[in-house]
């Protein structure tokens, strides 16, 4: 294949975004105006893919190690899959708005959103892209910004608040990025990315290590790791669900690439702050599981989950680089490198289509409160099962590739258990545990989402009277789920193959029972399901279905569990990590009467990391500019001084 014919559909790819948003604003009073540029967004993903797909044959095959991309740079092998996966989530999220936002026309305003919508497209391709220093962070902030506009979109107050907050912590995010790559180059901003290795393989230790603590800081305020999360709760539910599932399942997954281009820039500080990453990958997978276990909110469960998903991903991105560089760990990076490859895929996968769903059963019950759901499954049976599979790949159950990505990274750290020196097993058994408390978060957070939304019966009239769905918007959920499925089947018989016994050499001892085939345990999970589904078969002539019983009294959608009941356990064990507070309102029945009241019970949670890290920082910075105010005397003469002391101060660093 003819690389510039893939360069070219690259730059296709790139420009359609531009030209389509262009032609939607000249268009804007034709009723077909968002149809045409979605259309266009579409299109532009297509042809991406195509080019995606023709440059990895041909890398493949040994024909092309790189392709240089018109003037914008040389395009490498690790930013091939995520341009896939932006393509993909072009293409999906595309078709998805045709219908999504035409039910919103009174509230958004289409042709500007669609503006932001290509301005973040293509902010997001010339991340990938950016041969230099200086167009990455132009780039990284064309995204950024982008990005704000798409979150205030409705220009609620709600919306306001978490762009606010978005925009500045991603601004922070991009300080420590530009702080970061300013100091590997010395300060120059046109250096290209080579000439930036170059560079920093002649620092020290301590501007190296500087450098990689502000970069990281970028990079994981991006993909929201702890402690600088905070926004991405408040910010990823509140934009239409189709840029949402851009956010979560794209965006992310940008800031995982450049982290992982970053680290060619560290050859020497990877394996202690690989021990940081580590560590905090952990933290924020288990407090984004935890919050998602006990959030209420259909959208901002599903932003929590991408807070644990996300510490996943970096953990099992340390665990590569800790043991690649030890010897008898060595053959356990494999493990760790397919699980982080699985995870970004199917991370991208179920978490796009569990958005686009979200927002369909918004658009029909106007409401994301998990409390005011219940019963979809009557109304939206086909719709139910598709959500049903992405929820079981959401919680990296079989048959689904979540759970085989996620087997690898169990299977490695469990063959981790029999190797290396005593703190290597103990870092693995608490990595192990760690990984194993988080995944059974998330399968409480799951089966909470989908049997509180399409089980038992609907709690409110709008639920009980969702409309027929359209099939433009089932359609992605669809195909997400299909391909979420599709990789478990590839992933099936990598992961059975992997010859366990024989990582190690003769002189390590794998830990007893390590070695277990995916196959036994699928079959195992699988087999309750099959039997019920077998038993409902053969007695269904013998079945007499009624209404339930209950005493005599008539049944009420009030007497389901609600999701605050549900996560009751988890509140409890965790009500000090979660900042729980409840309080019992009492009102009277009858103002005249006190004695007869009806009592209800409120909940709530507070992230500690707001109560304990933000609000004293900000309540900090706000001291400390009340008293910095107080120079601002009026008087010349002390105005002069300072700038003498500038002056001076910056002539004494200058020497």
């Amino acid at each position: 294949m003819d690389p510039l014919l893939i360069s070219r559909l690259f730059l296709f790819a790139l420009a359609t975004p531009a030209f389509a948003a262009l032609l939607g604003l000249l268009l804007r009073r034709v009723s077909w105006s968002n149809t045409l540029t979605q259309v266009l967004f579409a299109l532009s993903g297509l042809v991406g893919l195509g080019a995606v797909a023709l440059l990895a044959l041909e890398m493949f095959a040994g024909s092309l190690s790189s392709l240089q991309i018109g003037g914008l740079g040389v395009l490498q092998p690790l930013g091939v899959p995520f341009l896939g996966i932006i393509y993909a989530g072009v293409l999906l999220t595309s078709f998805y708005s045709i219908a999504a936002l035409a039910k919103y026309k009174e509230i958004y305003v289409l042709p500007w959103l669609n503006v932001a919508s290509a301005l973040f497209l293509i902010g997001m391709q010339a991340v990938v892209l950016a041969p230099s220093v200086l167009t990455f962070l132009l780039a990284w902030e064309l995204m950024s910004i982008a990005a704000y506009f798409l979150v205030i979109a409705d220009r609620t107050e709600d919306s306001l608040r978490a762009g606010f907050l978005y925009f500045v912590m991603t601004h922070l995010g991009f300080l420590a990025l530009a702080a970061g790559l300013l100091i590997l180059s010395g300060g120059n901003p046109l250096l290209s990315w080579a000439e930036l290795a170059q560079g920093a393989a002649t620092l020290g230790a301590l501007p190296l290590s500087l450098a990689f603590a502000l970069l990281f800081a970028g990079f994981g305020s991006k993909a929201g790791l702890v402690p600088l999360h905070q926004w991405l709760p408040y910010a990823h539910p509140q934009a239409p669900s189709g840029s949402s599932a851009l956010l979560s399942g794209v965006m992310l997954k940008v800031a995982v690439f450049g982290f992982l281009q970053s680290l060619t820039f560290f050859p020497s500080l990877l394996f202690p702050w690989m021990l940081v990453v580590l560590l905090l990958g952990l933290v924020s997978a288990f407090f984004g599981a935890l919050h998602a276990a006990v959030e209420n909110d259909a959208k901002r469960l599903l932003a929590w989950s991408s807070i644990e998903n996300m510490g996943l991903i970096f953990a099992g991105i340390a665990l590569y680089f800790l043991t690649s560089g030890t010897a008898a760990l060595a053959p356990l990076a494999p493990l760790f490198a397919l699980f982080v490859m699985l995870h970004i895929l199917n991370h991208f996968l179920f978490k796009s289509g569990l958005f686009m769903a979200a927002g369909v059963i918004q658009s029909a019950t106007h409401t994301r409160d998990l409390d005011s759901l219940g019963g979809l499954a009557r109304r939206w049976p086909l719709f139910s099962g598709v959500v049903l599979a992405l929820s079981l790949a959401a919680a990296a159950l079989p048959p689904l590739g979540t759970f085989f990505g996620e087997w690898a990274l169990v299977q490695a750290l469990a063959l981790g258990l029999g190797a290396g020196d005593p703190a290597s097993r103990f870092t693995a058994l608490l990595v192990l545990s760690s990984v194993a408390l988080v995944g059974g978060l998330a399968i409480f957070a799951f089966v909470k989402f989908f049997s509180l939304v399409f089980l038992g019966r609907a709690r409110t009239e709008a639920a009980e009277h969702a409309g027929a769905l359209s099939w433009i918007l089932a359609t992605p959920v669809a195909i997400c789920a299909l391909l979420s499925l599709g990789v478990g089947l590839v992933a099936f018989p990598l992961i059975s193959g992997i010859p366990v016994g024989k990582l190690f050499g003769a002189e390590v001892v794998v830990a007893p029972g390590a070695g277990i085939d995916p196959t036994l345990v699928a079959l195992i999970l699988a087999a309750p399901a099959l039997a019920l589904w077998l038993i409902t078969r053969v007695l269904r002539t013998k079945i007499r279905i009624t209404d339930t019983w209950d005493c005599g009294a008539p049944l009420t959608p009030r007497m389901q569990y609600t999701s605050t009941g549900f996560a009751a356990p988890i509140r409890f064990f965790f009500r000090t990590l979660l900042g729980a507070r409840r309080e019992i309102i009492t009102t009277p029945v009858v103002a005249s009467n006190p004695w007869v009241t009806k009592k209800h019970l409120d909940w709530q949670i507070h992230s500690i990391w707001e109560v304990w890290l933000y609000k004293p920082l900000g309540h900090g910075i706000v001291r400390v500019a009340h008293s910095v105010r107080r120079l601002q005397s009026g008087v010349v003469q002390f105005y002069l001084l300072l700038v003498l002391l500038t002056l001076i101060l910056t002539l004494f660093i200058a020497l």
